[in-house]
């Protein structure tokens, strides 16, 4: 009888260690689990804070208006700001408006440039180009007006361009100071 009590007392506090066990076990796990989501976030909100990061924000900028353009037929503008060192997509509603007179209720979406991302000039595919007054780039249901490029610098002066291609609609990313592809006129083609 003694032995059958003594076996039952350890059985009692070995199954009461392991409920202990794992309880400890699950607190590890869910720390584990919360501190993994923190790092994703940490994570996601450093890569957007990076050079490609905001280049690529600033792509998506251009794709959305693009895509806009071409699914609704209205007209988006896109004005890169070297004054304000800033840049905004607008809805145009209003006509084609100075830069100071755009509606606040066209407005979309706007964004600052930073050290991170510095903008270093425009230059349009009609060989035009910009370092100091706002440039724009409008788009409709039939595509760009006007291609470019927009050369920017990350936090170490190296330079990329952002590339708006009106013939493809496509806009890229390509290290350095690229070469514009300039679309010939009627002249050149021989006509």
């Amino acid at each position: 009888m003694i032995l059958s009590d003594s076996y039952r007392l350890s059985k009692g506090v070995s199954s009461g260690a392991g409920a202990v066990l794992a309880e400890v076990v699950m607190v590890l796990f869910i720390i584990a689990m919360f501190t993994m989501i923190a790092m994703m976030n940490l994570s996601g909100a450093l890569s957007r804070d990076s050079f490609k990061g905001r280049a690529y924000d600033f792509m998506r900028l251009f794709q959305m208006a693009s895509t806009g353009a071409a699914e609704t037929g209205r007209r988006y503008e896109i004005v890169v700001d070297f004054v304000q060192n800033s840049y905004l997509l607008r809805e145009i509603t209003t006509g084609l408006v100075a830069v100071e007179d755009i509606q606040q209720e066209e407005i979309i979406q706007t964004g600052q440039f930073s050290d991170r991302f510095q903008l270093s000039y425009v230059m349009f595919d009609d060989s035009t180009w910009t370092n100091n007054s706002p440039a724009l780039f409008r788009v409709g249901k039939s595509g760009w007006q006007y291609g470019g490029k927009i050369v920017v610098t990350d936090e170490n002066g190296k330079e990329y361009s952002i590339v708006i291609n009106r013939l493809s609609r496509i806009v890229g990313l390509v290290e350095g100071d690229t070469e514009l592809l300039v679309p010939r006129t009627a002249d050149e083609m021989g006509f």
